[in-house]
């Protein structure tokens, strides 16, 4: 008798589940977001903080609840083929893997670019190329984020190439190391030293540029490389997501690439009212033949890529040239 009544039960205990309406338990589910992290392998001076934290607040507003997506930071080890596989979202430096693909090497070169519009003319001309190499290793452009470009501090002014005849040069980080700048400066008369025993140094990104103020007195903004991260996500997770979220991505990442740009662009201008206000001696722009003799010693380092890269490489240069009418 007793089993007769617990089976009773049991059977109305079932009823009484069933009876919960099925759009209601649909809705409860739909309402739990889908959980994205965002992993920034960063190396060096960046905007890491503005950038990834601005892209994940609009991707995670914009989808109305269906998207949430927090953030990592991690040591910049991972391999690029890896990439795809371990992070959702990845940011990174582009230019930390051109060994593995050259063409993220780009934006490194010395004296292509003179001006941001220059900079984003051949981001426009060298998206496809790069969109073409992520999506061999798994992943989707979403964003680039500009580096503050490359910039010169010395302790004495810098009026002619003449002025760089045996004066001690050095660069400030390893990103100018790994790219091999000090080429540019050798080639037209410079010594290559340590830092503590440079009297010119390349300097960039964003870290210690005020600090320089102590040891430099003249600053020459020259414009010599305005480097690249990336914002990516796995083509395996973009997949995986509705239409509508992909579509919060990709705006998020074009609203969040905007948003860098003119910042950076800003940015140049407190630079140099900062760096002023410290007692150091800016010359922005530098005189034009001494641009002029930069861009020529660079040459070289920017044929090199070029012949490396192939057909690719000198469409791309050939097709930027044209767009900056610079010949």
């Amino acid at each position: 008798m007793g089993e007769r009544k617990m089976d009773v039960t049991r059977r109305r205990s079932v009823g009484l589940l069933g009876s919960f309406p099925a759009a209601l338990l649909s809705r409860r589910s739909e309402a739990q977001p889908r959980q994205l992290v965002l992993s920034s392998y960063f190396l060096g001076p960046t905007l890491v903080g503005k950038g990834v934290q601005l892209f994940a607040d609009k991707a995670t507003e914009g989808s109305a609840g269906t998207l949430e997506i927090s953030l990592e930071t991690v040591a910049p080890t991972m391999p690029f083929q890896m990439m795809a596989k371990a992070s959702a979202l990845a940011h990174y430096y582009a230019t930390e893997f051109a060994d593995a693909e050259r063409v993220l090497g780009l934006s490194a070169l010395p004296m292509l670019v003179a001006t941001f519009d220059e900079a984003e003319a051949l981001l426009r001309i060298a998206r496809p190329y790069y969109e073409t190499v992520l999506a061999r290793h798994g992943q989707v452009l979403l964003a680039t984020e500009p580096w503050r470009p490359a910039t010169l501090w010395s302790t004495f002014p810098l009026r002619s190439a003449a002025d760089f005849k045996d004066a001690r040069f050095t660069h400030s980080t390893y990103v100018g190391s790994r790219a091999g700048w000090e080429r540019t400066f050798v080639r037209i008369g410079a010594r290559y030293v340590t830092y503590f025993d440079a009297e010119i140094m390349l300097a960039s990104g964003y870290g210690g540029n005020l600090k320089f103020a102590q040891e430099f007195s003249h600053f020459t903004e020259i414009f010599f490389a305005a480097q690249l991260n990336f914002l990516t996500v796995s083509r395996a997770v973009f997949e995986s997501l509705t239409q509508a979220q992909r579509q919060v991505l990709i705006a998020a990442g074009r609203d969040t690439e905007l948003a860098l740009w003119t910042y950076t662009r800003e940015l140049l201008a407190r630079d140099h009212q900062e760096i002023a206000a410290r007692g150091v001696r800016v010359t922005a722009p530098p005189p034009a033949d001494l641009l002029a003799t930069l861009r020529m010693s660079a040459e070289p380092d920017v044929e090199s890529w070029a012949r490396a890269m192939g057909a690719d490489g000198t469409a791309i240069l050939a097709d930027y040239r044209r767009a900056i009418g610079r010949t």
